[in-house]
């Protein structure tokens, strides 16, 4: 009986889609209509829609779904939403410009029809540039959604658990981490957008085994999250002192194993970190390899492309391994993809850099470690910024290694400071109400005010950076300043 049911419902379909297109059906070759049906799961195409995608009819949503991909300039969010334009490159390699636009009827709600309208045989250059930039826009809010989503709903979930009593130190500690991955998250995206504005590379002195296990840390939770396990396989040496860009090499390892977290699709990530010495310099190896499904021998340059997922409909930017070779080719490395004993990927990374230890016996760092600390204690700021909580912060914090900090909630307030009282350095915001950071800083300068005035913002790389530049600052860092961001601060723009 049940059968017979599915079969009645399956002729009513048919007839209602027959009817539906017949409704539609037009003249115009540049349209064509697909109906989904949502009780099926199947999609139904005219004669026209299976001539242009080259798909037979009925098929499965999931496959038609699947024949979307982003290496087709399609986003990934199927069915297409009402009034949608698109680019769409065929099995010819040719490039087509297309509308879409759906609707329902009362009759049969779970009939969706959607007709193409091909818009490159009226004006094919006209809507090049244009579609190309919404496109790029839908990926990247698209992209911003995904890749938020891990880290602010972790974080929602501690701050419900800190509700019912006071914080352990682990409790602590998770949130820190959280807090770093959604940094990291926000600096791949600024760094993909502005790729030729990359922050200048900054060396400092580090062990590779604290930097391994900080990204361990920050990608704890994510990888709980998808059922897998990240193993660590450190250094035994201790005494090396590398110096290299320590937050770029972290950009590598966290994107390296975030990708594996999100596309191999395995249980266990292991990450291996080794020290290979020659005569005059050593090389840094990165090892993150998984049990997987692997990586198609085919597919192992395309996958550094921006926004490759080889078709795959997972969480992730589709950013990390386009910021891993960025990064390399900043630093002069390189990478190399292949397969693991076990079957899955496993990318081995170069990087060419110094042991400091291995050059000179005595570090000239706690010297300056120590200059830096005396700098400190005389050390007067004044922090300009509108947000209530920064302020507090900043004061509470910074207030703990300076002489003295003073604040400003706008910059016609910190103009005001700066012009009575005389500071050592002055951390300001850009946007702010009453007077801007960068009209601050102008009128500082023209004032004669020469005290160092570093910019705090959240856009390090864009047309704001070089503003604050231009108006007279600096420097300009990224927002949130942490405490080793603001003793580098110190060192580079304070101290003689």
């Amino acid at each position: 009986m049940k059968q017979n049911r599915s079969n009645n419902h399956q002729i009513e379909s048919d007839t209602q889609y027959t009817k539906l297109c017949k409704a539609f059906d037009s003249l115009d070759e540049s349209q064509f209509d697909i109906v989904i049906d949502s009780s099926t799961e199947k999609v139904h195409l005219d004669a026209r829609a299976q001539q242009f995608f080259v798909l037979s009819t009925p098929l499965p949503l999931n496959q038609f779904d699947a024949y979307f991909t982003p290496a087709n300039k399609l986003i990934e969010t199927a069915p297409i939403r009402s009034g949608t334009n698109f680019r769409y490159r065929g099995i010819d390699k040719e490039v087509h410009y297309l509308s879409a636009y759906e609707t329902r009827t009362e009759t049969a709600p779970h009939l969706k029809h959607i007709r193409f309208k091909r818009i490159d045989l009226f004006d094919p250059s006209k809507l090049t540039e244009i579609e190309e930039k919404l496109i790029n826009q839908r990926q990247l809010f698209a992209i911003i959604s995904h890749e938020m989503r891990t880290p602010v709903a972790t974080l929602q979930m501690l701050i419900e658990d800190l509700e019912q009593g006071a914080p352990s130190p682990k409790h602590t500690e998770q949130m820190k981490n959280t807090v770093d991955h959604l940094m990291s998250v926000l600096q791949d995206m600024t760094q993909a957008v502005n790729p030729e504005r990359a922050l200048p590379i900054s060396k400092t002195a580090f062990h590779p085994n604290q930097l391994l296990i900080d990204a361990h840390s920050q990608l704890t939770r994510l990888a709980e999250l998808n059922g897998m396990v990240v193993k660590l396989e450190l250094i035994d040496n201790k005494n090396i002192r590398l110096e290299s860009d320590k937050q770029r090499i972290k950009i590598i390892a966290l994107n390296l194993i975030k990708n594996a977290i999100h596309h191999s699709k395995g249980s266990t990530i292991n990450v291996k970190v080794e020290w290979i010495q020659r005569v005059d310099k050593g090389y840094l190896v990165l090892t993150v390899s998984d049990d997987g499904q692997g990586i198609p021998k085919e597919a192992t340059n395309k996958i550094f492309e921006p926004f490759e997922r080889l078709g795959t409909k997972v969480d992730g930017s589709g950013l990390g391994l386009f910021i891993v070779r960025q990064s390399l080719n900043e630093l002069h490395g390189d990478v190399d993809v292949d397969r693991n004993e076990q079957g899955g990927a496993r990318f081995v990374v170069k990087i060419p850099m110094v042991d400091l230890n291995a050059k000179q016996s005595e570090p000239v760092f706690r010297q300056e470690s120590k200059d830096t600390g005396d700098l400190l204690k005389r050390l007067n700021l004044l922090v300009v910024e509108d947000d209530p909580i920064i302020r507090m912060v900043s004061k509470n914090l910074l207030g703990k290694l300076v002489n003295q900090v003073d604040v400003a909630e706008n910059g016609h307030l910190g103009y005001e400071m700066a012009t009575r009282k005389e500071y050592d350095l002055i951390l300001s915001d850009f946007f702010m109400p009453v007077l801007d950071g960068r009209q601050m800083i102008q009128k500082l300068r023209k004032e004669g005010v020469s005290v160092p005035i570093v910019a705090v913002t959240a856009a390090v790389m864009g047309q704001e950076s070089e503003a604050l530049l231009d108006a007279g600052a600096n420097k300009v860092i990224a927002k949130p300043i942490s405490m080793n961001t603001f003793l580098e601060v110190v060192e580079q723009c304070v101290a003689r």
